[in-house]
């Protein structure tokens, strides 16, 4: 972790995210009086500019730690109130009453209100209804538009819907008549509020339309939008001639792994996928971002481009893919991260991939405060963490292994050897060798993913699982093969000769896929159900596992006995030290 902690970059990105999180767990707790200012930050920097100038150098790290803690609790408290407080639910609550969050009940019950909205995702099949994501621009009230702001999920039903679902795309505004409706909740002790829930993760109110034939499209996204919508209808048309053919199943995988579309994916599957731990390869996130980068940097090296015009080619195409595909935040987390990271090589800035995960985490708490809450955000940057952490560990490895090859080299014989017939050089071992050494790389990889994870799938899912340790060997290789196979497929629709074999390929990598998470119906006790551990003793896992990893002598010795104590806890769902035995809870 060295090269981490001497990225000063970790700073701030650190700082604003124990800041959000903090920010967001005291502002229920904390009347809006007593709570910070934003004047409190002016003051903290001031202060710290003052330590520098007269050299305080600790004085000033910790003011500049303080202060980007509280810039990214201002954040997430500013963001919070937003999100519970939207201008949509306002205005029903003073029009018509009882839509407010604060007050209890379902809410009242309205005529179809006449609405202006734009979508933010594509038309979804959903049974008998379908869903359409829109936010809210204007509603009509007594007769009067009136302006607003609030993201919804409509639900249009009859028959006509389907005829009229590949006319609803992202970017298209949309003229209906909508009864809304507050989400159901239960104020029961222990059990979330589902509401509140659902606000801070984007969805203000639930709304019904009753007919398509009510839902009028009166104006196009621009070009961009109207240009990302096309190449994800024409994705999914290709992968269902080439893929569907063989197998709804694999279609759905591949366009869930190519444009982040699940909607075809059965529950079946995706439950199978999650209990083994592998379900994260088709949630298109940093895996396929990764993929899709080097597969562009590839074909460019073979086109002769190389260097800083590679990297902002690269750069460019991440970009419009991202657009393309709907899988929202995790994309874009995982392409901001890469576009940081190559930014820096396109102006010749050799900055470590831990600046570019530091700014990243940053800048998003910057624009989108709330996404600290979301299990997905954890899970992209610690996994992004325990793969830098195990690539440095490899490199460091590896060069040493080397240096002391390059020495027994030129090391002076002592004996003099009789001159031997050069023979030529067997390529086998050196095959091998780099089989071997790709094999515990993965290896290590998977592990120090599931250890940096446990806690997050524990406490978000209620879930642990070994399965993904072992399998993760397969299937991360697998959707590979299902990306690039879908690649083609698309790319190349009207080349048969090209586009057939392509699908097969698809279709058996996908088929592969599912059927390797097969091994949890084989040995269920691969996958535990577990209660969802206190954050106290989260906490106290990551504290140990850093000391474990940063410190030497005895305090590594503590913090790994109070990591393998806070992970039995963790794995058998009983405090640590209680007389828990070996039982899986």
């Amino acid at each position: 972790m060295h090269g981490a902690v001497a990225s000063v970059g970790l700073l701030p990105g650190l700082a604003m995210v124990v800041g959000a999180v903090c920010g967001l767990v005291w502002a229920d707790a904390l009347p809006a009086e007593s709570r910070m200012q934003g004047s409190t930050l002016v003051a903290l920097w001031t202060a710290g500019w003052i330590a520098w100038l007269c050299w305080r150098q600790h004085l000033t790290l910790a003011l500049l730690t303080v202060s980007f803690v509280c810039a990214g609790a201002l954040q997430a408290i500013d963001g919070r109130d937003r999100a519970l407080h939207t201008p949509l639910r306002a205005l029903l609550d003073r029009e018509i009453g009882g839509f407010a969050i604060d007050t209890p009940g379902p809410g009242v019950r309205h005529d179809p209100l006449p609405i202006r909205a734009r979508l933010t995702e594509d038309a979804s099949h959903g049974g008998e209804v379908i869903t359409l994501r829109a936010s809210i621009t204007s509603v009509r009230v007594r007769g009067v538009w009136r302006e607003t702001q609030g993201d919804v999920s409509l639900s249009v039903g009859g028959s006509e819907a389907r005829a009229g679902a590949d006319q609803w795309r992202a970017g298209r505004r949309i003229e209906t008549w909508t009864t809304f409706r507050r989400p159901a909740r239960y104020l029961n002790q222990g059990v979330p509020d589902f509401e509140r829930d659902l606000a801070l993760h984007g969805t203000t109110l639930f709304g019904s339309v009753k007919s398509g034939l009510l839902v009028d499209v009166v104006a196009l996204g621009n070009r961009i939008e109207e240009w990302a919508a096309f190449v994800r209808r024409h994705v999914r048309a290709s992968v269902e001639r080439w893929v569907g053919r063989h197998d709804a199943v694999s279609a759905a995988i591949v366009s869930a792994v190519l444009i982040g579309d699940r909607t075809g994916l059965p529950d079946e599957i995706r439950l199978r996928l999650q209990a083994a731990g592998t379900y994260h390869v088709i949630a298109i996130s940093g895996g396929n971002i990764a993929i899709f980068a080097g597969l562009v940097l590839a074909i460019l090296l073979v086109c002769g481009v190389t260097g800083r015009p590679a990297a902002l080619v690269t750069l460019l195409l991440l970009a419009g893919y991202a657009e393309v595909v709907t899988a929202g935040a995790s994309v874009w987390r995982a392409t901001l991260m890469a576009g940081f990271y190559l930014g820096a090589r396109v102006l010749d800035h050799r900055s470590s991939p831990w600046h570019a995960l530091a700014l990243t985490a940053a800048v998003i708490v910057c624009i989108r405060p709330l996404d600290v809450r979301d299990a997905g955000f954890i899970l992209t940057f610690g996994a992004t963490a325990a793969l830098l952490d195990v690539a440095r560990r490899g490199a460091s490895v590896e060069t040493l292994v080397r240096a002391s090859a390059t020495m027994s080299a030129t090391a002076p014989a002592t004996v003099p050897q009789a001159k031997s017939p050069r023979v030529a050089p067997n390529v086998f071992p050196v095959i091998a060798g780099r089989v071997i050494r790709w094999l515990v790389m993965s290896a290590a990889a998977s592990m120090a993913v599931e250890i940096a994870l446990m806690p997050v799938g524990a406490r978000a899912f209620s879930r642990v699982t070994s399965a993904g340790l072992l399998l993760n060997l397969v299937a991360v290789p697998l959707m590979g093969f299902v990306q690039v196979g879908g690649i083609v497929v698309s790319v190349l629709d009207g080349l048969e000769t090209i586009a057939e074999p392509a699908g097969w390929i698809a279709h058996a990598a996908a088929s592969g896929l599912v059927n390797s998470a097969r091994l949890v119906d084989a040995a269920p006790w691969l996958a535990e159900r577990v209660p969802a551990p206190p954050l106290v003793l989260v906490g106290a896992y990551y504290l140990a596992l850093v000391a474990t990893l940063l410190t030497r002598g005895g305090w590594r010795a503590s913090g790994a006995a109070i990591w393998l104590a806070s992970a039995l806890a963790i794995v058998t769902g009983q405090p640590a030290g209680s007389d828990c035995g070996w039982r899986v809870s």
